[in-house]
């Protein structure tokens, strides 16, 4: 079984939306890193939100700015959700 579980619950999490985007960050979290695709799960009963299923590699490594800047746009233009890892500052997805 390769999925998570909810420990509060005690329940499988249900993936929500798949095919979303996460940022990974650095400079203070400044600038963009790297980015990488996965998918949104959420708890069908407490309503908690994960990110789980990761790819192997990111979509974008180490990209200057312009570029960075470019494919987020896009990604973002064509619907797609994009979450800030934005682990420094304790912020989480609606952060």
């Amino acid at each position: 079984m390769n999925k998570p579980i909810c420990v509060q619950c005690e329940t499988e999490f249900r993936m929500e939306v798949a095919g979303i985007y996460v940022t990974e960050m650095f400079q203070k979290n400044k600038e963009v890193y790297k980015l990488w695709s996965a998918d949104l799960w959420k708890c069908p009963i407490c309503d908690t939100r994960i990110v789980f299923g990761f790819g192997n590699k990111p979509c974008v490594h180490h990209a200057d700015e312009d570029e960075m800047k470019a494919k987020l746009k896009e990604i973002q233009d064509g619907g797609h959700m994009v979450i800030r890892n934005l682990e420094l500052t304790g912020r989480g997805i609606d952060g």
